[in-house]
């Protein structure tokens, strides 16, 4: 019988043997979904002068001791303002001011202006209501952040946040780790392209645009190389294609039948195969090798193994390609709303739907017919993990949860 190796160990192996590809430069606005490869620290103080947190009047805190009281109005401070050209506030003063803008030398606060009127028999003076306290809606220099503040760590995940902190930061140039560049192959005598309709015992390739769909949204540059029957020498052509890629992602032909030639034919083309077969349910058969630096994964032909072999295990290795310094699946603790069954031996990875709910996540693990079952793949936004020692688990139990990259979407 074939050693299976526990998940976490299949895991362990896999991303020893990933390299991390060469860092790129970039324009900042494209490095939407890539990973920092460079540190940024803020080159200056921010906010870099006192500025106002709200529209209405700066003012001298004590002139508002005793209310209501008339000011003079110095002059209208916009946003943009230069801090150097504003007039000074003496007693008995005050400067209309908006969001923003910089607060004129001699005010210690700024008083919003729904605690004012105006004075109609004076367009150069505003009627002040009520009091105000030193230092009150005013954001001080500096008290975001100081120059030299670490704003963004190597590895973060570069999202749109972290676009802005880079514009605000003038960095139009940074650098990002390298695009993984991934090929997709799958085989079968059975299969047909999605176009056609299938002949007596054909069915449509489904595995193939998962794939392709998954790995691009995991970030990487994909060609799909489409369909290839169960022959020695048409797979051999297509597979030396696919190793040209930093990985090679296949469906089909690692299990025990006559024609599963995948593993073999890998072999015979000089890929080291580290491991075939993972105590994983769905996707035993699961087969792992590398060439020099490239990784194959041949996952299993049915359509939630192979989904879940690229959850589990191929996402975590593009994400290390691309620079990701925590590359592993993001695993959270839920609660199971209903009691489970389940055959000991190999962790059960699940199509669920998780909800967050007060002290975590509500679990429903979906039904399914089995790993053929591709309609599960769309239903669920998360992998119920039930322990491999585990033949059965009560509602209420608290499990691992696998939150798939697009569970807030679903």
């Amino acid at each position: 019988m074939t050693h299976l190796l526990p998940v976490d160990r299949a895991l362990s192996v896999i991303l020893d043997a990933t390299p991390v590809l060469p860092a790129e430069e970039v324009r900042f606005d494209e490095a939407a979904g890539r990973f920092l490869q460079e540190e940024l620290r803020a080159e200056h103080d921010s906010p870099a002068f006192d500025r106002a947190t709200m529209d209405g009047y700066a003012v001298r805190a004590a002139d508002l001791d005793r209310t209501p009281v008339t000011l003079r109005v110095l002059e209208e401070i916009p946003a943009g303002s230069d801090p150097a050209r504003l007039h000074r506030l003496e007693a008995g003063t005050a400067s209309r001011i908006m969001t923003g803008a910089p607060i004129p030398p001699g005010a210690d606060a700024v008083l919003m202006v729904e605690e004012t009127e105006t004075t109609p028999e004076d367009s150069g003076a505003v009627r002040v209501r009520s009091a105000v306290r030193p230092g009150e809606n005013i954001a001080r220099r500096g008290e975001d952040l100081r120059a030299g503040d670490l704003l963004l760590s190597r590895g973060e995940f570069v999202g749109p946040g972290e676009i802005g902190v880079l514009a605000s930061c003038g960095r139009v140039r940074v650098r990002v780790g390298g695009r993984p560049r991934v090929a997709v192959i799958s085989t079968g005598d059975e299969l047909v392209s999605a176009d056609q309709v299938p002949a007596a015992g054909r069915i449509r390739n489904s595995n193939g645009p998962t794939l392709v769909a998954l790995a691009r949204r995991a970030g990487a540059e994909v060609t799909d190389l489409g369909m290839v029957t169960d022959s020695p020498a048409p797979l051999r052509e297509r597979l030396r294609h696919g190793l040209e890629s930093d990985l090679l992602i296949t469906s089909g032909g690692v299990s025990m039948g006559t024609r599963d030639i995948v593993a073999e034919t890998l072999e015979s083309m000089g890929v080291a195969i580290r491991f075939a077969g993972v105590a994983i349910k769905p996707g035993k058969p699961f087969t792992f090798g590398t060439l020099g630096a490239r990784l194959v994964f041949a996952c299993p032909g049915n359509p939630v193994s192979s989904y879940v072999m690229f959850q589990v295990f191929a996402r975590a290795a593009l994400r290390k390609m691309a620079g990701c310094l925590e590359p592993g699946p993001a695993i959270v603790r839920g609660r199971l709303d209903a009691p489970v069954r389940h055959r000991p031996g190999r962790a059960g990875y699940y199509q669920a739907r998780a909800r967050f709910s007060g002290d975590g996540y509500a679990i429903s693990i979906l039904p399914t017919s089995g790993s053929a079952d591709f309609v599960s793949c769309a239903r669920g936004n998360s992998l119920a993990v039930v322990p491999a020692e585990s033949a059965s688990l009560p509602a209420g139990a608290w499990i691992d949860l696998l939150l798939l990259d697009d569970h807030a979407d679903r």
